[in-house]
């Protein structure tokens, strides 16, 4: 968890950005800004195609992880910090 109170965040400032341009957002506009409006289906296509590609990657390593470790119906636990995909998953 983020702190959200004390030390160097009382001079933090958060504000919602565009998706698309990375504009910082006005109170009204949801998730894109007015300018890409009109491509707000192909951002929101990319931004899905991303997530699924990080959930297929997610997968695959942890698949391979069970395999190493020599069974695929419990969680990982490797401490093998050696180990190229330990800090990937």
């Amino acid at each position: 968890a983020t702190p959200s109170t004390g030390g160097l965040m009382k001079f933090a400032k958060v504000s919602l950005q565009c998706l698309g341009c990375k504009a910082v957002l006005s109170g009204k506009d949801k998730a894109v800004c007015k300018n890409c409006e009109a491509q707000g289906v192909e951002i929101y296509y990319n931004k899905l195609r991303n997530v699924t590609e990080c959930e297929q990657l997610f997968s695959r390593l942890w698949t391979q992880c069970q395999r190493c470790q020599g069974d695929l119906h419990k969680d990982v636990l490797c401490t093998s910090r050696d180990c190229p995909i330990f800090y990937k998953r």
